[in-house]
């Protein structure tokens, strides 16, 4: 019986572990080493974070998107209290990703709010392909953002 016991607590330590922001600099040896932050899958898509041009970028990877620029809703839950946000996504090169924000910095108060959040939802709002919604953990969000800046 103990061991059932640990064998449980492990499984939902390392699924802890794991539902949270992680991040690191890629060096595939090709390209110039970047940084990227991503969060476990949700609904068949991942959250990313990317610092390019000095900025940092967020977008969702893995869903199928047909809009070129559709508008996206997130929902920030900061101490219980959702804080809701309104972009204009745009669809990347694939129909698998979308990008929210091009400069996460330059929206203030949504940065605040994902720095802190405990809770993020995301819907992609679609004219022609279903509305798709992801929810994640923000567990490590703002670490993970802090890296990217640094």
């Amino acid at each position: 019986m103990k061991k059932v016991i640990n064998l449980v607590l492990a499984v939902l330590t390392v699924g802890t572990l794991n539902a949270q922001w992680t991040y690191k600099t890629v060096n595939n040896g090709f390209d110039t080493p970047y940084k990227m932050a991503y969060t476990p899958e949700n609904n068949g898509a991942e959250a990313y974070m990317f610092f390019i041009d000095s900025a940092v970028i967020l977008e969702i990877s893995g869903g199928y998107y047909c809009d070129d620029k559709p508008s996206i809703d997130v929902v920030l839950v900061v101490n219980g209290v959702d804080k809701k946000f309104a972009f204009e996504g745009y669809k990347g090169g694939s129909s698998d990703v979308i990008y929210i924000t091009w400069d996460m910095a330059s929206e203030p108060e949504f940065l605040n709010a994902f720095r802190l959040a405990s809770t993020m939802k995301i819907r992609v709002n679609e004219s022609y392909c279903s509305t798709e919604v992801y929810t994640y953990k923000m567990t490590n969000s703002k670490a993970a953002y802090d890296y990217m800046i640094k």
